[in-house]
């Protein structure tokens, strides 16, 4: 660098931090320049602040975050700022001889069209579940004539009002594997939540599968005996030594965890991964206004539709209090739902799936599976049919009004009930009136 380059220059951590100000400038605004252990070169960058005391916290905070990213095996010198429309370019240019022509066009078309146009300007180091998440609405509504997403250009002749859905999952794909190589080589820090929204081209109502009230009686009582279940001995054949059947300490473990976790995900409307990123610290009690209990939930801002606070039915602390003295992973930053290695579990659905074919309720009554995330559908109808105001439902349960009206109007046309009931008709004749 130039003799002069460098003013008010102050060397921290042996040298390892140089902060200063650039010559020859009309306002002053520090710069740092930061060398990372394991790292070629400096990572230089303006802290944006004129302030020497402001400047020495924002050079020292970067420099910890840049060491503990480098650890992870981030690339810190050119993650950082690195654009979606680079970071794809990189990607392409990577596997580019790999593909075959057909999949060469599909790649830079659909990167064109509409990976570009949405995430292009986005960072990728830690880009948030809740943008990903909104690409599909802007997706779906791409050809909507309402919508201005196509530019102003003319709609294609041959363009889908609606994309099919396997055109949705191929993109989904392909998200998925952009990411997952730039993780791998060190653009990325964590993979953001990625899965194409289901999309419906038939006339009507979709109704989500979901259990009556008596059904899920039923589950939650063979769970309250399927824990209690025994080991058996019985004796070898031979007259040696025994055999035993039944659940071991590993297996009463895993049932017990299954089964305050299905109670909990019934009470409080949480879809899946935002249950499989909870930690303990984000739970609380709070008293309502009778002066009750009541167990709030503060939903990381890296799941599907990013940070809110929900409030749990009543007694749903119940449940967490059963596991926390199951657990042996209780502190603070510990997840909640999380096996004997401490780290979350990432499926129970095979098991709840299991547990259901076992009493013939796997399927509802028009064919469709049912799935943990059916305790959310579960969870919306009883919170409905209990009288809980729709739009504070929405807010709790992180959805849109107009989502719920749309999924749960035949929940809402039972609640007016007492408003559709009416009494017989009657019909006039001869102006007298005649009971129909």
């Amino acid at each position: 660098m130039a003799v002069g380059f460098y003013e008010n220059a102050h060397r921290l951590r042996d040298g390892a931090i140089l902060l200063y100000t650039r010559s020859g400038r009309k306002k002053t605004t520090y710069q740092v320049r930061l060398k990372i252990p394991g790292v070629l070169g400096y990572v230089i960058k303006s802290l944006k602040t004129g302030d020497f005391n402001a400047a020495i916290t924002e050079a020292e905070d970067l420099f910890y975050a840049l060491r503990a990213e480098q650890k992870q095996g981030l690339d810190v010198k050119t993650a950082g700022n690195l654009k979606f429309k680079d970071f794809w370019t990189r990607f392409y240019a990577a596997h580019e001889a790999g593909l075959s022509v057909h999949r060469q066009r599909l790649h830079k078309f659909i990167a064109a069209k509409y990976f570009k146009p949405y995430f292009g300007e986005q960072r990728v180091a830690d880009m948030p579940d809740a943008f990903v998440e909104k690409y599909w609405d802007w997706r779906v509504n791409f050809y909507n004539p309402e919508c201005a997403e196509a530019d102003g250009e003319p709609i294609p002749a041959n363009a889908a009002r609606i994309p099919a859905q396997k055109t949705l999952d191929m993109e989904a794909g392909m998200l998925r594997q952009i990411f997952r190589w730039g993780k791998r080589v060190g653009f990325v820090k964590r993979e953001p939540w990625i899965k194409a929204v289901k999309v419906k081209h038939s006339k009507g109502v979709e109704r989500r599968p979901s259990f009556t009230e008596a059904e899920w009686k039923r589950v939650y009582e063979h769970l309250r005996e399927w824990v209690k279940e025994d080991r058996v001995t019985s004796a070898a054949e031979n007259g040696g030594t025994l055999h035993r059947s039944g659940p071991h300490a590993l297996h009463r473990f895993q049932r017990e965890l299954l089964r305050n976790y299905l109670l909990f995900m019934a009470n409080s409307g949480l879809r899946p991964n935002e249950a499989r990123q909870l930690l303990w610290r984000d739970l609380r009690l709070e008293e309502d206004e009778d002066g009750k209990p009541a167990l709030v939930v503060e939903v990381a801002p890296t799941t599907k539709t990013g940070a809110r606070t929900v409030v749990c039915r009543e007694g749903t602390e119940f449940y967490l209090d059963r596991l926390k003295k199951l657990s042996k992973h209780t502190n603070p930053d510990h997840f909640v739902f999380c096996g004997y290695d401490g780290e979350p579990i990432d499926n129970f659905n095979k098991t709840f799936a299991k547990v259901l074919r076992g009493l013939k309720l796997l399927d509802d009554r028009w064919g469709k599976r049912r799935t943990v995330y059916s305790l959310r559908h579960f969870y919306c109808t009883q919170s409905l049919l209990s009288g809980v105001p729709i739009h504070v439902l929405a807010k709790n349960m992180g959805t849109s009004i107009a989502y719920i009206e749309q999924h749960y109007s035949h929940v809402l046309t039972v609640m007016q009930a007492k408003q559709l009931r009416t009494k017989k008709f009657r019909v006039q004749t001869d102006a007298k009136s005649v009971s129909a």
